[in-house]
């Protein structure tokens, strides 16, 4: 990259996000990564450590999961930690496309969590079985 130019000199940013971008760049410079796909996954890591999303959930999601923590305890869980990863990371996960477009999902086991994040909010929207998750509801 030494051709390239300097990033400072061709953006306009605010002096808090310039200084969360030169966080970043050090943490790069630190040697914590040498492959593009690498740089980028720790770009994601320390962009995401830094911004904190608010969860919602659909009533829809709300009651699924309330009904899982009392059948499985275990299963309920599995779902804690990958709503953890989520908030660690929204952009991780499998963006979904068609009638779903702008959602994304997690697989846990047979079951898929159906998301939604913008701005600072990440938005659970369903949490079912493959087979029916994916089902339009009208």
């Amino acid at each position: 990259m030494e051709n390239s130019p300097d990033f400072k000199e061709n953006h306009h940013f605010t002096p808090e996000y310039q200084a969360e971008l030169d966080e970043i760049r050090r943490e790069v410079q630190k040697g914590r990564c040498h492959r593009l796909k690498e740089c980028l996954t720790l770009f994601q890591e320390l962009w995401h450590e830094r911004h904190d999303y608010e969860l919602l959930l659909s009533n829809n999601a709300r009651k699924k999961l309330e009904k899982l923590r009392e059948k499985d305890s275990g299963q309920y869980r599995h779902v804690q930690k990958k709503v953890e990863q989520i908030l660690k990371n929204p952009d991780h996960f499998k963006p979904l496309s068609g009638d779903m477009h702008g959602a994304r999902r997690v697989h846990i086991g047979d079951y898929v969590l159906i998301y939604y994040f913008e701005n600072n909010q990440i938005i659970i929207q369903d949490y079912d079985h493959h087979d029916r998750v994916y089902n339009i509801r009208i």
